[in-house]
């Protein structure tokens, strides 16, 4: 089985906020790849040197799954159009975010790791696989 994390996973892991046997045991059950989209996040949030070269070092380590197809983005624009009314908390790019995120989840067959309570709300509106990691890192 595949799985991927989602940001969150990553920059607590990156961080040491997460301790590696927690980050690790997902390596022991799947096989673990990586969102195009979550590693945008992860650019995009690069603050240092020492977190640019963990950054790149991971991208350069795994195997990718594909990016966003055309038909996801229009799923994903028909998908947000529905959540607006319920995503006061975030901007429409992290929604946008959410919504790839999980149709890449969707479309690959594969599982994602998360801490966001947003995918559970998600799940109304789109059927997807995902683990809820536990929040007491």
């Amino acid at each position: 089985m595949i799985a991927f994390f989602d940001t969150n996973i990553y920059v607590d892991y990156l961080r040491g906020v997460m301790p590696a046997q927690m980050y690790l045991r997902y390596f022991s059950v799947y096989v673990m790849r990586m969102c195009p989209v979550v590693y945008h996040e992860l650019l995009r949030g690069i603050c240092s040197s020492a977190v640019e070269k963990k950054v790149k070092t991971l991208g350069e380590k795994i195997v990718f799954l594909p990016p966003p197809t055309t038909k996801m983005w229009a799923d994903a624009g028909e998908i947000i159009s529905m959540l607006q009314p319920h995503a006061k908390e975030k901007t429409m790019e992290q929604v946008q975010n959410d919504v790839l995120i999980a149709l890449t989840a969707r479309y690959s067959g594969a599982t994602l790791i998360t801490r966001d309570a947003d995918f559970e709300k998600l799940q109304r509106f789109l059927q997807f696989s995902f683990i809820m990691h536990p929040s007491d890192i």
